[in-house]
């Protein structure tokens, strides 16, 4: 049974408690970013971060026939009587083998699933869980977003994939909603949902289990990959990260890559911060969208990303979208 208190509680940690997470952050950080497994099942791998929390390891690349669709990460929280699964999967494919190695390395049946972004890879799995009446929760801008665009997401997939890889696959609408952050326990454990306002997407979530120190921080947070910005309202984002390195984790698992601890996320916030300055500055130097987008390429200040996954693929249009957006609100001023 599922819990939701009426008034929202932030994150404590005593000292008292702080002090056995501390002793095991070195190991589960260790584990995490040397990613080696517990359990493979195909693509998925399976890391152990203490006892009770595992993370699954997707792909950092963008969606293809080779990866399966399967990038992003995804995690399993184990209960005494139940297990929660954060992000759902690529496909229906994708989200039934979540459910069955979530059951399988955990020992107990999923209760529920907690979608972090309303992004392709974190929510077209979801009706694998529907099928076994496992709800799905996310913040309520974020579901309004996946009924608003994901069957667009889901047409481009089916054909980037192909329809045998999406079979079964469809946009389900997250029964549960919530506004704000907020704590609830399911099958035993107490878990944190946070949310700071819109950051990567307009509702965003992390999820943060205070009994092991471990924070789900989706796509809020990127490891060696550059972060998309299509959804983003970056200075919102900045706040967010700011917010997250405030609580009191002691193993991150980011949206995307290995992560391990606070590096992610100092990483993330260091590239988010670049570009907007970048944009700026070209912006008060007259500069044209082209100028500016040109620039990003061989700017030294992002020498630091030009080895992270997607560099080619989304950088540009990250300056792009930013060049616009400030250009817009230097108009309206």
């Amino acid at each position: 049974m599922t819990r939701v208190p009426p008034r929202p509680r932030r994150a404590r940690c005593s000292g008292r408690r702080l002090a056995p997470l501390l002793s095991s952050a070195l190991l589960a950080c260790a584990l995490l970013l040397s990613a080696a497994p517990t359990e493979a099942d195909d693509r998925l791998q399976v890391v152990t971060l203490t006892p009770g929390v595992h993370a699954v390891i997707g792909s950092t690349n963008e969606a293809s026939p080779h990866n399966g669709g399967e990038v992003g990460n995804a995690g399993f929280i184990v209960g005494a009587e139940a297990t929660v699964v954060v992000n759902t999967g690529t496909s229906y494919q994708h989200g039934r083998r979540l459910i069955e190695l979530a059951e399988r390395v955990g020992g107990r049946p999923v209760a529920l699933a907690i979608i972090t972004q309303p992004l392709p890879e974190f929510i077209l799995g979801s009706a694998a869980f529907t099928e076994r009446g496992i709800p799905l929760l996310a913040h309520e801008a974020a579901a309004r977003l996946i009924m608003q665009r994901c069957e667009q997401c889901l047409s481009r997939l089916q054909r980037l994939l192909g329809e045998d890889a999406m079979r079964g696959t469809r946009v389900v609408e997250p029964a549960r909603r919530i506004a704000g952050s907020t704590r609830i326990t399911v099958g035993g454990r107490s878990l944190e949902l946070l949310h700071f306002g819109w950051g990567a997407t307009p509702g965003d979530l992390a999820v943060f289990d205070p009994a092991s120190g471990v924070l789900f921080a989706g796509a809020l947070v990127s490891a060696g990959r550059v972060p998309e910005l299509r959804d983003a309202d970056v200075a919102g984002w900045l706040t967010a990260l700011d917010a997250l390195a405030a609580t009191p984790f002691s193993t991150l698992v980011p949206g995307y890559g290995r992560g391990g601890d606070s590096g992610a996320l100092a990483a993330t916030r260091h590239y988010l911060a670049t570009a907007a300055a970048h944009v700026r500055q070209r912006l008060d130097e007259g500069a044209s969208l082209h100028e500016c987008v040109q620039g990003a390429r061989t700017d030294p200040a992002f020498a630091a990303f030009s080895g992270w996954a997607l560099f080619e693929a989304s950088h540009t249009r990250n300056v792009q979208k930013l060049y616009l957006e400030f250009e817009a609100e230097a108009f309206r001023r």
